[in-house]
């Protein structure tokens, strides 16, 4: 169960690494690239081995693809790899009604995402759509009807854990100067980044 949280966890961090290295400029270009093939193996690993990993990832992928959040060639090279393995290795292992739900609710998050960083929310809702919430319950519903296992749900927290917290570590990166003011903050921020 412990590889099984940590692969998502690796995933999840991985991408928002990537993104945030090449969208943003917050880390590096050539770590990420370099990072890039190990998730894509984490991810091809699980899929080929797990129905229900492969359900979940896939319908992530999706998600973001129909969305259209691929704008990066690490991505799109990422993203064609990961399909094309799932083809051709893996499509017995989809579950296609629950895939179909999941990748509706991930497209639903991607959307909902975009509006909150655009416009002015309340607090409910830029929170649900700023975690990606509407993915998450749909994942819990499918688990409390049995029909994926419990451990799934955490383990997709695991990945959305990794991922935010990345994200908030990118955010310390640009208030970086900000930080380096404060002798307090500035060990503190030494001990998470660099540890």
């Amino acid at each position: 169960m412990f590889p099984q949280l940590a692969a998502y966890a690796l995933i999840g961090g991985g991408l928002k690494y990537i993104d945030d290295a090449f969208d943003e400029g917050l880390h590096s270009r050539r770590v990420a690239s370099i990072l890039a093939p190990l998730l894509v193996a984490t991810w091809i690993a699980l899929s080929v081995l797990d129905p229900y990993s492969a359900t979940i990832l896939t319908a992530v992928l999706l998600g973001v693809l129909l969305s259209g959040k691929i704008d990066n060639l690490v991505f799109t090279a990422s993203t064609a790899a990961i399909i094309l393995t799932v083809l051709f290795l893996s499509r017995e292992n989809l579950m296609l009604l629950p895939l179909a739900v999941l990748t509706l609710f991930g497209i639903i998050d991607e959307k909902g995402n975009d509006y909150v960083d655009r416009h002015r929310t309340s607090g409910f809702l830029k929170f649900f759509f700023a975690h990606r919430c509407a993915l998450k319950l749909a994942l819990l519903a499918l688990c409390l009807t049995s029909v994926f296992p419990l451990v799934y749900f955490f383990a997709f927290l695991c990945f959305d854990l990794a991922y935010d917290a990345v994200g908030y570590l990118g955010k310390l990166e640009i208030r970086k100067p900000e930080i380096h003011e404060m002798p307090m903050l500035r060990s503190l921020y030494r001990i998470i980044v660099f540890g």
